[in-house]
């Protein structure tokens, strides 16, 4: 064991490990980047994460290089949970400090997972509403703010943090908390690094405004959050909104106040399959007007990829043109409302169309469309559907123009660009299929992505609509936006991490080379959700 496992082990009640067979294990994420990290920490307390911070800011100011990236189930598709450094990984910090159900607040640390912890609010009549894979934990959906099937109607994780623990670069420990403009000054004076950036975040913010104001609210790129970090007109500071979307570049989130939702009735579905996209979409608009809980798009290739596998859902029996769209609604109100609900989207659809509506007796069989995509994502042999043109942002104005554009691209690539994702937060993925292991399939990602980045561009959608953009997508990303905004999230960054600890490689300091390097040249073992 080399002297820095060995001297962090001594202090820590947490495990620091160097041994390859571990550091393989924290190498990947669900991305298409593999990097070796030096060391793997896993953390058991707070404290552990203070010691390892502050350790790794004190061999910065003496010259050495330790780069920090935090990781939660590893289940980022951006890569930022990488590091040829150190990675700490939230695993053992997965307890539930408190449950007040009568306010519907619990305080949980972050490595708690979604599914963990819905399973212990459940008895309870609360839930958290987030759409996401079951196994990823608080912190990350934190750090990546994802647009979720349900934040149309819930709003996603932003909408339910109340305040966060927060152990900085340097080791220091803050607590977030809506402070009155008045109390400000307080939080000013000092000489701690929590003093120094409320008082350089907010001359930032104030110097920025114009620009912060503009910041898009359908784009997870850079530090999206600014623009929420002064409320009630400035009468409000408030630091939590900095770390939505960060991705682990500001500070490590180690403790979180959620505020919970009463528990909702199951849902209740129903699917259409049309020939064509516009009475697809014709229909999903006029569904919209329901309030439905999600409203998904699928290309029906997808599922003609998992019949291969043996994986179709029971319920589409009857043929119909592989050329054409799925939609699948959802509804979580009362029974009675939802049923009521589900009979005028049967109202609204053309007489073409295949319809099957939810019933006790086939929910089930509506499961199995998750399973089903699971399927198509996991492609068997040396092949895999990396995340290359995931949560993308297009208006959905523009969607018939995209599902052209993509026809396009996929003659010049030869490979199929199936299209999926929500209607109601125009947040969609393509998934290609490439062989990793071949080199001009690798320079084939890197080349799709930037032609589709444009594609994008040019209809006015985002590569970081869903999700931020992390180590890949910021290879073309930044290429789009202003100087200034590139300034601003640098600076900000600089203002929380000044000796560039956490998370190294992504936002604006992406370094293409580093990163091209660290592509793999091998499949992804396990099962992508």
């Amino acid at each position: 064991m080399n002297k820095l496992a060995i001297y962090l082990n001594r202090h820590l009640i947490g495990n620091v490990f160097d041994k390859d067979s571990i550091l393989d294990a924290y190498s990947t994420d669900r991305s298409l980047l593999k990097i070796k990290p030096r060391l793997v920490a896993v953390p058991e307390t707070t404290s552990d994460v203070r010691k390892i911070c502050r350790f790794a800011n004190q061999l910065s100011e003496k010259g050495y290089d330790l780069k920090i990236a935090v990781r939660g189930a590893g289940l980022s598709k951006t890569g930022a949970d990488l590091t040829s450094g150190l990675v700490i990984s939230t695993e053992k910090l997965n307890h539930v400090r408190e449950l007040d159900a009568h306010d519907r607040l619990v305080h949980v640390q972050a490595g708690m997972t979604l599914g963990k912890l819905n399973a212990i609010l459940a008895p309870n009549g609360l839930t958290l509403p987030v759409s996401a894979d079951p196994e990823e934990t608080i912190g990350g959906l934190i750090a990546t703010a994802p647009r979720d099937d349900y934040s149309k109607r819930y709003g996603g994780i932003m909408n339910y943090v109340d305040r966060i623990e927060v152990v900085l670069a340097n080791g220091d420990l803050i607590q977030t908390s809506r402070i009155p403009s008045g109390k400000l000054i307080i939080k000013k004076v000092g000489h701690s690094l929590e003093s120094e950036i409320y008082e350089k975040l907010d001359k930032l913010l104030i110097k920025n405004s114009e620009l912060i104001s503009t910041l898009p609210e359908t784009s997870r790129l850079g530090y999206p959050g600014l623009k929420y970090i002064k409320r009630n007109n400035g009468h409000v500071f408030d630091l939590l909104p900095a770390f939505f979307g960060s991705e682990g570049s500001l500070g490590i989130i180690t403790e979180v106040i959620l505020r919970c939702e009463v528990l909702p009735p199951r849902e209740h579905r129903l699917f259409a399959v049309f020939n064509k996209l516009k009475p697809a979409e014709d229909f999903m608009t006029s569904v919209e007007k329901l309030d439905p809980l999600s409203v998904r798009l699928f290309d029906n290739r997808i599922f003609k990829r998992a019949d291969d596998f043996g994986k179709k859902p029971d319920l589409l029996t009857r043929k119909f043109d592989e050329e054409g769209y799925l939609v699948l609604v959802s509804f979580n109100d009362k029974p009675p409302r939802s049923r009521r609900k589900v009979k005028k989207c049967l109202r609204l659809l053309p007489k073409s169309a295949y319809v099957f509506q939810e019933f006790q007796k086939n929910a089930a069989e509506f499961d199995a469309f998750d399973s089903t995509l699971v399927s198509y994502l996991n492609d068997s042999g040396s092949k895999e559907r990396p995340n290359l043109l995931h949560d993308f942002y297009v208006p959905k104005e523009k969607l018939e123009e995209l599902v052209e554009k993509l026809a396009e691209l996929e003659k010049t690539y030869k490979r199929p660009l199936e299209l999926y994702g929500s209607h109601l937060t125009d947040v969609y993925s393509v998934r290609p299929e490439f062989n990793l292991e071949k080199i001009d399939d690798r320079r084939a990602c890197l080349t799709l992505l930037r032609d589709f980045n444009n594609v994008l561009k040019d209809l006015g959608g985002n590569l970081a609509g869903g999700l931020p953009e992390g180590r890949l997508k910021s290879l073309v990303v930044y290429s789009d936006i202003d100087e200034k905004e590139k300034k601003l999230y640098s600076t900000v960054k600089k203002i929380f991490d000044k000796n560039n600890i956490l998370a190294p490689g992504i936002k604006t300091d992406c370094d293409i080379k580093n990163t091209v390097r660290h592509l793999r040249a091998e499949p992804l073992s396990g099962i992508i959700n």
